[in-house]
């Protein structure tokens, strides 16, 4: 049940409500078709457009506990392109499905780290790239919050850690991830001084291919 209306009439003469939303303000029940706010008795608070006495549209949620929502909305629950907020600094932007974490999307962690990737039913699901705050970076697929299938962890300099399969976010078992360019014949070892040259031929013999994203990154 609503608790009380906390718009009035000077939202409306003030224009404010009009800058907010191309809708009419909301006077009176049920809500449709219009722009108002409400507090709920659970100490919940929207305010932005209703569709059938409901939250349809954009809007910005705010819960009790502090929690911060900014986007669309669909008979009451977060669905498409939507920003949320914790009080611990932790913050979501991407898609929302039903109220939860599903499509595109990106989380910043307060404690530094990074995901940016695709997300099903709240979780990491899918393929992602999670730049830890200390450097180093995953990259590959994700099933339920854990790094499961193909993926490479790289150092802060690029170079890479491990490449291959992991399951449940431990890496079990070393494989070498083709490049999504053509092949290009490996340059076989030589005898040189030159240090690009010996990192060059370092990089191929770790198994990278010339002209690769890896092989780029292994020769910074």
């Amino acid at each position: 049940m609503m608790k009380k209306i906390l718009f009035s009439f000077c939202l409306l003469i003030s224009g404010i409500t009009l800058a907010q939303s191309y809708l009419p303000a909301c006077i009176s029940l049920p809500f449709n078709n219009c722009y108002g706010e409400w507090k709920y008795d659970d100490g919940n608070k929207y305010i932005g457009e209703w569709q059938n006495n409901q939250m349809n549209g954009q809007g910005t949620l705010t819960t009790r506990d502090g929690e911060k929502y900014v986007g669309q909305l669909k008979d009451g629950l977060r669905n498409g392109q939507g920003t949320n907020q914790w009080l611990s600094g932790d913050k979501y932007v991407g898609q929302y499905k039903d109220n939860k974490r599903s499509g595109q999307g990106t989380f910043i962690f307060s404690n530094g780290d990074k995901y940016v990737g695709q997300w099903l039913n709240d979780y990491q699901n899918g393929q992602g790239t999670y730049t830890f705050s200390n450097g180093n970076k995953y990259i590959g697929q994700y099933k339920d919050h854990k790094r499961n299938g193909l993926g490479t962890l790289y150092s802060p300099n690029g170079s890479i850690i491990q490449q291959g399969i992991w399951s449940d976010d431990k890496f079990v078992q070393s494989q070498s991830i083709s490049p999504t360019i053509d092949p290009v014949v490996p340059i076989p070892p030589a005898i040189t001084s030159n240090p690009q040259d010996i990192k060059r031929q370092k990089c191929i013999r770790l198994g990278l291919a010339p002209g690769s994203t890896d092989f780029q990154q292994c020769m910074n």
